[in-house]
């Protein structure tokens, strides 16, 4: 009897661990999708959306020449139109209005070459924007385009910057963007 009593509180006890483990996890943020169709065309450089402030620039200058609600690619693996496109010798910043520990998107690249870095993405910390991580996105081909995902987990992250393989591409296509909405802890 005492066996079997020492293995029920051993369940009891591992139960209880694995509800309180679960807890942070099941509290979490819901995380924020962009489509990149709720609102109608338009430059975003400058645009602030759902929690994201967009940059564009090419050579250091701010430009027009990325648009939110446009068309692409059309129907991808990972960006379907709309989507966000620009010019491939562009710099995009996303800067989050909190930040986020997770940020996932798809991403595709007018070549139809495997290319090993298509995309580079730095990722900086909340304060004072120290560079965390510098991540080369591999793209794979399509018929017509090449594309890969980016995905990231992690400690937190204010903003993103994001830069295009623009010699072996003229245009980008981005889209789904995903990530918390909502205050973090983390560094």
């Amino acid at each position: 009897m005492k066996t079997a009593r020492r293995a029920a509180i051993i369940v009891t006890l591992a139960v209880t661990a694995l509800v309180l483990a679960a807890g942070p996890v099941l509290a979490a943020k819901p995380l924020t999708v962009l489509t990149f169709d709720e609102i109608p065309f338009q430059p975003v450089d400058g645009l602030n959306h759902n929690g994201v402030a967009f940059g564009f620039q090419i050579g250091g200058v701010p430009s027009t020449d990325a648009y939110y609600h446009s068309g692409g690619p059309g129907q991808t693996t990972y960006v379907q139109d709309p989507s966000l496109e620009g010019n491939a010798a562009g710099t995009l910043t996303l800067t989050f209005d909190q930040p986020t520990t997770v940020i996932e998107f798809g991403v595709v690249l007018s070549t139809f070459m495997p290319l090993p870095a298509g995309v580079t993405v730095d990722l900086y910390r909340p304060g004072k924007g120290m560079l965390r991580e510098t991540v080369p996105l591999a793209t794979s081909p399509m018929p017509f385009w090449t594309e890969g995902l980016f995905s990231y987990t992690g400690p937190a992250v204010k903003t993103v910057v994001v830069t295009f393989d623009s010699v072996n591409a003229g245009r980008f296509a981005l889209d789904n963007l995903t990530f918390h909405k909502g205050k973090h802890l983390g560094n």
